[in-house]
């Protein structure tokens, strides 16, 4: 059976997503669930296209326990590489609904991905609280304590996020 496959999402795929990303890596292998569930970024600008993490959240995954190297390339997400993915976690409103503008263009007798926004998965967060107030902020425009902070309200969401894939997985 092919993995479950979980993508993290924001605008240039150099911060928050590939943060993300590397959360969701070490909680699967945490989980033993390594070769069940494949997780990758993406981001919803192509101007960071081809550039590594940005140092800043490096730092920051360090500072908060998890372990270089970080191997990441920054990349845009297209229609059709959406389609492939299972899970889309979107780190703001704007983004989600990028992506489920993308998904209502997907080709007739394709199924698009589950779409939910990072958050969502947070405790206290609940389902009636606006996408507008649940979103992670980009910390690019300040310093390295942003950077700390979102790795921190990164790490809330892990333990739904892996509880909503191991659902995905028995569902299937």
């Amino acid at each position: 059976m092919d993995p479950l496959r979980l993508l993290t999402v924001c605008t240039g795929n150099v911060c928050r997503s590939p943060a993300a990303a590397v959360m969701l890596r070490a909680a699967v292998e945490e989980a033993g669930l390594v070769g069940s569930i494949e997780v990758g970024s993406a981001g919803t600008s192509w101007e960071a296209e081809g550039m590594p993490m940005d140092d800043r959240t490096e730092l920051a995954l360090e500072r908060a326990g998890y372990s270089r190297p970080f191997e990441h390339v920054a990349r845009t997400l297209h229609l059709t590489e959406m389609l492939a993915w299972d899970l889309v976690l979107p780190m703001t409103a704007d983004h989600a609904q990028r992506m489920r503008r993308m998904a209502e263009q997907a080709p007739e007798g394709t199924s698009p991905p589950e779409i939910r926004m990072w958050r969502r998965f947070e405790p206290g967060i609940t389902p009636d609280m606006p996408a507008t107030e649940i979103a992670v902020e980009d910390p690019w425009y300040e310093g390295q304590g942003a950077f700390d902070r979102t790795i921190l309200q990164l790490r809330l969401s892990v333990p739904g996020i892996i509880a909503r894939a191991q659902e995905m997985l028995t569902e299937r």
